[in-house]
C-alpha cells in the first residue's frame, strides 16, 4: 500500500474525492487545493512525511526545488504537463529519481485514450504520422504547438528523430506565420507537421498511418483532453477524471509491482531538445526565405 498526497490546481468536487479514494493501492494523506496557496518552500511543510508518492497537478508546484527535495526523500512523483523546470533541471531530476529507485509519471490524458493505445502499441512498425494545425489569433501558440505535437510523436514513434527538415514562411511579427517540419526516425518512421497561425478556424488534425490502418485524432482546440477521436470504430470518450485515475491507478501498480521507468520525464525531456534543436533551424529559416 503506498501513502499519497494530491496537490490540486482548484477546489475538488465530491465525484473527484470519491474515485481518487477508488484506488485500491493508495491510501490517500491529503488532498490540498492550491486555491489561494502560494507556496514555494519546503514540501514538508506541504506533504507529510510518511506520503511515498505525490501527485501534483497544479504547476505552481513543478519547480526543481521543490520537486528534488521530494525526490531525494523517496517520493515518487505524478507530475502535471509541461513543469517549471529548464532541460538542465529535468535531467537533473530524472537523475536523481534513478539513483533514488523512485519513479516519475508525467500526465497525458490522450496518451491512454483507448483508440490511441490500441494504434500506437505496435512499437516495431514503421509508422508515418501527419499533423495539421491552424491556430489563429494565438500569439507565442508556437512552443505550445510543438511541446504537444511532438510529445505524442516520440510516444508514438518510440525512436530518436535521425533527420530534421524545417521552413518557415515568417512574418513581422515574433513568430512564423507558417512552420513546416518533416521529422525521420532511425526506426523507419516519419513525420509530417504543419503549423498555421493564418486562417479563420482553430483546426487539428493528428494522423497515424500504420500497416494496420489509419487513426486520425480531430481536437477541438489546443487541449488534448479535448479530443474527438475517429477511427472508424465507435469508442465512448472516457471523462477527464476517467483518464487521470486511470493514469494513476497504473503509476501507483507499477511502483508496487517495482516496474521502475522514468518514461514520462524521459520523454518530456527527449521533447525538450528536439525543440530547442527546431528553434534553431527556424532562425536560420525565416533569415534565408
Amino acid at each position: 500500500m503506498l501513502h499519497g498526497a494530491i496537490i490540486h490546481p482548484g477546489e475538488p468536487d465530491d465525484s473527484f474525492i470519491v474515485s481518487l479514494h477508488a484506488i485500491k493501492s493508495l491510501k490517500w494523506e491529503t488532498v490540498i487545493s492550491s486555491i489561494n496557496l502560494n507556496f514555494f518552500g519546503n514540501p514538508e511543510h506541504l506533504i507529510p512525511a510518511q506520503c511515498n508518492l505525490a501527485a501534483i497537478l497544479d504547476q505552481k508546484f513543478t519547480s526543481f526545488a521543490f520537486l528534488s527535495i521530494l525526490v531525494r526523500r523517496g517520493c515518487h512523483l505524478f507530475l502535471t504537463e509541461k513543469q517549471l523546470m529548464s532541460s538542465a533541471e529535468r535531467e537533473k531530476l530524472i537523475q536523481l529519481a534513478e539513483e533514488g529507485n523512485t519513479f516519475i509519471q508525467i500526465r497525458n490524458d490522450l496518451l491512454v485514450h483507448p483508440t490511441f493505445v490500441n494504434n500506437a502499441k505496435s512499437k516495431s512498425e514503421s509508422k508515418l504520422i501527419e499533423v495539421h494545425q491552424v491556430a489563429p489569433g494565438r500569439p507565442g501558440a508556437l512552443q505550445e504547438m510543438l511541446y504537444s505535437n511532438l510529445f505524442m510523436i516520440l510516444k508514438i514513434v518510440q525512436s530518436e528523430p535521425s533527420r530534421i527538415s524545417v521552413c518557415a514562411i515568417p512574418n513581422t511579427g515574433y513568430q512564423p506565420d507558417v512552420v513546416n517540419l518533416h521529422l525521420n526516425f532511425h526506426n523507419g518512421s516519419a513525420a509530417s507537421l504543419t503549423l498555421s497561425f493564418i486562417g479563420k478556424e482553430k483546426e487539428h488534425i493528428f494522423s497515424v498511418h500504420a500497416p494496420n490502418g489509419v487513426t486520425n485524432y480531430n481536437f477541438t482546440g489546443n487541449d488534448f483532453r479535448q479530443a474527438s477521436i475517429t477511427s472508424g470504430k465507435k469508442h465512448d470518450r472516457p471523462s477527464d477524471n476517467q483518464l487521470l485515475f486511470k493514469q494513476i491507478t497504473s503509476f501507483s501498480d507499477s511502483i508496487l509491482r517495482k516496474e521502475f521507468h522514468q518514461l514520462g520525464l524521459n520523454y518530456e525531456a527527449n521533447t525538450f531538445r528536439l525543440i530547442e534543436k527546431i528553434n534553431q533551424k527556424l532562425e536560420f529559416s525565416s533569415v534565408l526565405i
